[in-house]
């Protein structure tokens, strides 16, 4: 009988194929599977796994807001906070592939610069099919590319905006709320399928049927690229893409290609000190210059980091995109300011007793700026948005300290009721949370009442509860560890107990 995992090992989708489902997506769809709200899920499941312990603490109460904020589009990235939270969800649901709906197979060769996007992408149109074909509703790795910003499969844009007017505000890529659910917008949870077509004029529509076409190259290369990953025998290292790189430059030479000399080099989008620093070694190329240096080469994006050209292949430059199909990157988009207008709007904030208080990133977002430039048309209005904002959070994160004083405090008194030593085990034990102890705020609750209640303890079994805590919260068997030097003073009633043993609850 296979062993019983904490989390439902609910089987992801598409591994091992160009539509690989992201890890972000997976979360989303096992909290739905849990019946939780996916805030829940990594608070009470994920968070200990990607956060030190000396984070989780009750002065550190906007730490998941922060984590929504900045961090989810990098759960399914190359860096670290991806690797523990995939560590953490396999050790819960007993699964040991989730690696591959990230991208930490190429985390050596694929540089962190232009590869995520910042906010939830989606096709509306692959949401709809899903939906009337009964299929599960998920986001695919793929999506969450910086390059790919088109479904080649329905030929629209991918949208990045809520489509309901009352709405109108971008996704992160692990939703917070209540509402977040697979193929719904994280704020409103308006379902973002639609089966119609793009609409707009007809020069848009043939701005949108060229990108349609060199994003085809695009999405079959970098899909080609994901699926690759569980069938590698081994994670391709830096040296495997320099070595690309240095055999693209020969089969450029024999295609009479230049990549690396002065105007030809501008003409890719590509500085010439950027591709000397490549073959030095000193940078990684990012993901959008290696698709416009493969794509003038002829060769895939899997074939240069992987090291694998064959420079007697004559017939590479006839993969190439198309010389009337320009493959550059999506020039940046420039917010559109209305001073007047914002300038009502943040007024209007001030004006209303919203609960809780909005952040003025959260604010940026509601009007489509950054904060930025909310911040350098409006300072004074801005200061007064941010302090209410930070006023709220620090009145909330003192009554997070006092209610989770006063559970200590409880839980403490009721085990030496009990006739138990209130070991930091035994009190988390008693709260039902495993993690409880590790806040610096429980640690003094939990010192202090040992004073008021009479306990004392030689520095030795300090060190040895505190050894209990550890391998207690990380589950390796607290259970075999005693302490049997710790006992209560005399309270005036006659001689000392006898000494408790601490420990676990068996």
């Amino acid at each position: 009988m296979p062993p019983r995992s904490r989390l439902y090992s609910i089987e992801p989708i598409g591994i091992g194929t160009p539509q690989t489902e992201s890890l972000t997506s997976y979360i989303s769809r096992l909290a739905v599977a849990h019946s939780v709200r996916v805030r829940d899920l990594v608070i009470g499941e994920l968070l200990a796994h990607i956060r030190p312990p000396h984070r989780a603490d009750g002065r550190h109460t906007n730490l998941p807001t922060a984590f929504w904020r900045s961090e989810t589009r990098a759960l399914n990235g190359t860096r670290s906070l991806a690797r523990r939270m995939v560590h953490g969800l396999e050790e819960e649901t007993g699964r040991r592939d989730l690696r591959f709906l990230t991208l930490l197979t190429w985390s050596e060769v694929l540089s962190v610069h232009q590869l995520q996007k910042t906010t939830r992408a989606w096709c509306p149109g692959c949401f709809q099919d899903w939906r009337d074909r009964g299929q599960a509703i998920y986001d695919p790795l793929l999506w969450t590319l910086a390059p790919v910003t088109v479904c080649a499969r329905h030929k629209r844009p991918l949208r990045t905006i809520c489509p309901f007017p009352e709405c109108r505000r971008p996704s992160p890529w692990l939703g917070l709320g209540y509402r977040s659910r697979p193929g719904h917008c994280a704020h409103c949870g308006g379902w973002l399928g639609s089966p119609g077509a793009e609409t707009g004029t007809p020069e848009e529509k043939l701005v949108i049927e060229d990108a349609v076409r060199s994003h085809a190259w695009i999405f079959d290369a970098l899909g080609e690229l994901i699926a690759a990953a569980p069938s590698m025998p081994r994670r391709p290292q830096r040296e495997d893409v320099l070595r690309g790189i240095e055999a693209a430059f020969r089969l450029a030479a024999s295609h009479k290609v230049t990549i690396y000399r002065g105007s030809s080099t501008r003409h890719l989008g590509l500085a010439s000190g950027t591709v000397l620093m490549w073959r030095l070694g000193g940078t990684s190329p990012s993901l959008w210059s290696l698709l416009v240096v493969c794509s003038q080469i002829g060769i895939s994006p899997l074939q240069l980091v992987r090291g694998e050209i064959d420079e007697n292949d004559t017939d590479a430059a006839a993969r190439k995109v198309p010389a009337d199909i320009p493959l550059e990157r999506p020039p940046i988009q420039r917010t559109r300011k209305d001073p007047v207008a914002i300038g009502h709007a943040l007024e209007s904030v001030l004006a209303i007793n919203e609960l809780p208080p909005p952040s003025i990133r959260l604010v940026a977002d509601r009007l489509g700026q950054t904060p930025a430039n909310l911040h350098y048309y409006f300072p004074e209005l801005c200061r007064a948005i941010a302090s209410r904002h930070r006023s709220f959070l620090e009145a909330q994160s003192a009554r997070f300290r006092t209610r989770l004083s006063e559970r200590v405090r409880d839980a403490a008194i009721a085990l030496t009721n009990r006739g138990l030593y209130p070991s930091a085990s035994h009190i988390a034990d008693l709260l039902g949370d495993r993690n409880v102890m590790r806040s610096h705020t429980a640690q003094a609750a939990r010192r202090e009442v040992l004073g008021e209640l009479g306990w004392q303890h030689d520095r030795a079994a300090g060190v040895a509860d505190d050894l209990l805590t550890v391998l207690a919260t990380a589950g390796q068997g607290a259970a075999k560890f005693q302490t049997s030097s710790l006992q209560p003073i005399n309270r005036g009633s006659g001689s000392p107990t006898a000494a408790l043993a601490c420990g676990p609850k068996p």
